[in-house]
């Protein structure tokens, strides 16, 4: 770690990365005079956690062989991308009092200062580390050394890589009912009126007229790497923004058509216009780019350049919907995008484990995180972070009939309404499913495209739960799944013989007071 890192955490003069270093800063200067000691809302001491043994000793095989895959990835680049959990005693803040959220931040402050002092490299530098102030947690890029360090550590938890992932890729609204719930007696017609979608995408066209007067915060987190060949999209190139404008979705150098995606998917949840709309129509939305721009074929594949997203910018944009939800009433948070293969919950848990953290604390203050699928054509398993036990997983289904219906291996000839879409993911820990084929929304630059995959499924889950919100502001996240999934209209998907509801948002409305 360069001198300069040490000099200014241990001064507390770090500068804005992102906007959770200020949040660290506070809760240091706010808590200096407090004990080691706090009371969580159940009345308990908590204390930061001690003891635990290395990474190295582990004799879980899936750890062995992750930790031995990033050590090749490191050795044959000189660096990885890594995300290392921290041994600290750890909760939801909204399980938390006022004094042990501060506490807890300060105590992951010093973890996270206590892991970097001892792997000392100048490839810690402040463009490269990524430290989080919810949860006890840093991204960091390493060398071959470093890494071995880590796995030392008794301090270290875990070591997962800072994973890439891309977007999950006639209006469905009569489908799922949602014109129905717009027209039922109470205030404001059921139409998500008061409510906020959180949608962390490839940013979000706020002129296009679809979405005029919709977007009320916007924020970017995108990541320079060479060794990848990542750039930044944010405005100006920087790694972070919250200023108006930062999540236009080519602000920066995403190039043409790469980011198209998040306003497909915001117009989905929140868009309206003369003629149509999305399912939530009154509702608002914030806008948080979390994409960088990839030139390099290892990761793009064929088509060059590309927009895919870092784990890491994903937490640090959950970390911004945290922040703002004291502000907004935040109704649930789209994330239509994901990476990897989990055949069970458990696995997935384990594997991603920092953004499961920050799930968790949203899902602590009554926000729902709703995920895509994934579009990889799975019957037994989904991408990440849709195979979190705390995520809400969303498949898909054709809104409209005579469509081609193979794809992904799948053979499903000709799409009726509600028939399982080819690519769309599918396992036994599956949630929902929302139309995902052929849905009309927005693109950037003020025109209109049919698009179709399980990230236009997840947004009108989003949208869904605004309407449910709006209806009842303190439904919990219990009781709104359980409404969807108890009223939705059962689907058997072919290829695997299970049964799952596609959501039926009327129906849900009675489901609860």
């Amino acid at each position: 770690m360069t001198q300069q890192i040490k000099d200014q955490m241990q001064h507390g003069l770090l500068r804005r990365i992102g906007d959770w270093l200020p949040v660290i800063v506070i809760a240091l200067l706010s808590t200096i005079v407090m004990s080691g000691y706090w009371t969580g809302n159940s009345g308990e001491v908590i204390h930061p956690a001690h003891g635990g043994v290395p990474l190295k000793l582990s004799s879980d095989p899936a750890i062995t062989r992750s930790l031995n895959n990033l050590l090749q990835v490191a050795s044959k680049n000189g660096s990885a991308r890594i995300i290392v959990g921290l041994r600290t005693s750890f909760e939801p803040e909204g399980k938390l009092t006022e004094n042990g959220v501060a506490l807890q931040r300060k105590n992951i402050a010093e973890i996270q200062l206590l892991v970097l002092n001892k792997i000392s490299s100048s490839k810690q530098s402040l463009a490269t580390t990524k430290l989080f102030s919810l949860i006890p947690f840093m991204a960091l890029e390493v060398t071959p050394s470093e890494l071995k360090g880590l796995i030392n550590l008794t301090e270290v938890t875990s070591i997962e890589e800072d994973r890439v992932a891309k977007a999950s890729d006639a209006q469905s609204v009569a489908v799922t009912g949602a014109s129905a719930a717009w027209n039922l007696g109470y205030s404001g017609g059921g139409s998500g009126t008061g409510q906020t979608i959180a949608i962390l995408d490839s940013g979000v066209d706020s002129n296009h007229p679809f979405l005029t007067g919709k977007v009320i915060a916007e924020a970017c987190y995108s990541t320079n790497n060479v060794n990848d060949g990542a750039t930044s999209v944010c405005p100006g190139g920087a790694t972070h923004s919250t200023a108006v404008g930062s999540a236009m979705p080519y602000a920066g150098n995403c190039s043409p058509g790469s980011c198209d995606h998040g306003t497909v998917v915001a117009g989905i949840a929140a868009g309206t216009n003369a003629t149509f709309s999305g399912i939530a129509k009154d509702a608002t939305l914030i806008a948080i780019q979390v994409f960088s721009r990839f030139d390099s074929v290892s990761n793009c594949g064929s088509t060059t350049p590309c927009a895919l997203t870092y784990t890491s910018d994903q937490i640090l944009g959950l970390q911004q919907v945290y922040a703002l939800s004291s502000t907004f009433h935040i109704a649930a948070v789209n994330m239509s995008l994901g990476a990897g293969q989990f055949f069970n919950q458990s696995t997935c848990d384990a594997s991603n484990a920092s953004i499961k953290a920050i799930i968790d604390t949203l899902r602590s203050v009554n926000i729902p995180t709703i995920t895509a699928s994934g579009n990889d054509g799975y019957t037994s398993s989904m991408a990440a972070p849709a195979c979190l036990s705390s995520a809400i997983s969303v498949g898909a289904t054709f809104d409209l009939a005579s469509y081609n219906n193979n794809c992904a291996g799948n053979n499903l000839g000709i799409s009726n309404v509600d028939a399982i879409l080819c690519e769309s993911d599918s396992a036994a820990f599956l949630n929902l499913l929302a139309p995902g084929a052929e849905i009309t929304s927005s693109i950037p630059g003020g025109a209109y495209q049919a698009w179709y995959g399980t990230s236009m499924a997840a947004p009108q889950v989003a949208g869904a739960w605004a309407i449910m919100k709006q209806k009842n502001t303190n439904l919990t996240i219990v009781a709104g799944l359980n409404a969807l999934t108890s009223t939705g209209v059962p689907i058997t998907d072919p290829r695997n013989n299970i049964t799952k509801p596609r959501i039926q948002i009327d129906a849900a409305l009675t489901a609860f007071q």
